[in-house]
């Protein structure tokens, strides 16, 4: 295990939001009023100097409607209304950065929930990070079951297991101070410049990711360990209608605690991003929003 003397090498982030669901805000966010909110699904571009263009997740697509037209699976449809505006569509903004489609070399999946992961059939060339037990839960028997827990398996490429690189494989490493809280993480390309951290509850095999933006700001990608963290640095916990759908209540409990200490630090420096709050995505530098 790396020992946390590795150097922290800058790499490039852009946060794209590609598409949206709405939801009452009581059945998504512990205390939430009535009122309908919308939680778009963020995507981070990551240029990295020796990688390439490389994907935190990727947001919505096409392929999440084609995947819910029969039922039962038409009922995640129903129960999150999805908009994908034509401007928000993965494959047009990457162009708008310069990037290709087959130029994507790699996606870091935190967790194989569909607004997660629906565009990776649109990225033929690319590696897929996720975590083995995450995948493997996707890949059991039994719709109804997976479906209870949004995975969906038709949205996985035909070539999923060539592609794939189990995040557990990589070499452990300690997190940078200030980080430490959340326990070891995983050095993705061996040089520290990516580390996944492992934030388990919400779904099996859920991992962020923790990168230096070139302005020298840390950024924690946090998926779906929270849901929205206020201007008050507060991460809100979920609603209990969630419980369902969560992989472990307690350790997503745990694991929000954890990114609260995280948080309660003040440092400006140190920058957690869930993966639908559209307050934080308003809160990032305008360099850093790749979306008009």
């Amino acid at each position: 295990m790396n020992d946390g003397g590795t150097a922290f090498p800058r790499t490039s982030l852009t946060v794209l939001r590609v598409g949206h669901c709405t939801h009452p805000e009581c059945l998504a966010l512990r205390g939430g009023g009535l009122r309908s909110a919308t939680f778009p699904a963020l995507v981070g571009l990551i240029r990295h100097p020796d990688a390439g263009a490389l994907l935190f997740d990727t947001g919505y697509a096409d392929h999440f409607l084609r995947a819910t037209a029969a039922f039962p699976e038409r009922l995640y449809r129903w129960a999150t209304p999805v908009s994908l505006p034509p401007e928000e569509c993965l494959l047009p903004q990457l162009a708008r950065h310069g990037i290709a489609a087959h130029e994507v070399a790699g996606v870091f999946a935190s967790h194989l929930h569909a607004d997660h992961i629906a565009g990776l059939r649109d990225l033929p060339r690319a590696r897929l990070w996720c975590s083995d037990a995450a995948l493997r839960f996707a890949r059991t028997p039994g719709r109804v079951a997976r479906l209870r827990k949004a995975t969906l398996q038709a949205l996985l490429p035909d070539d999923v297991e060539r592609r794939h690189v189990a995040i557990e494989s990589c070499e452990r490493s300690a997190l940078p101070s200030g980080w430490r809280v959340l326990g070891d993480g995983l050095d993705l390309l061996g040089d520290g410049s990516l580390r996944a951290v492992p934030l388990p509850g919400h779904a099996r095999g859920h991992f962020g990711l923790l990168l230096r933006h070139e302005d020298d700001r840390e950024v924690l990608l946090a998926g779906d360990a929270t849901w929205r963290i206020d201007d008050a640095r507060r991460a809100h916990a979920p609603a209990p209608a969630t419980r369902a759908l969560s992989d472990d209540w307690s350790l997503q409990h745990a694991t929000l605690a954890k990114l609260q200490a995280v948080l309660d630090q003040g440092d400006d420096g140190h920058c957690v991003l869930p993966s639908h709050c559209a307050a934080s995505y308003a809160r990032l530098p305008a360099a850093m929003r790749g979306t008009p």
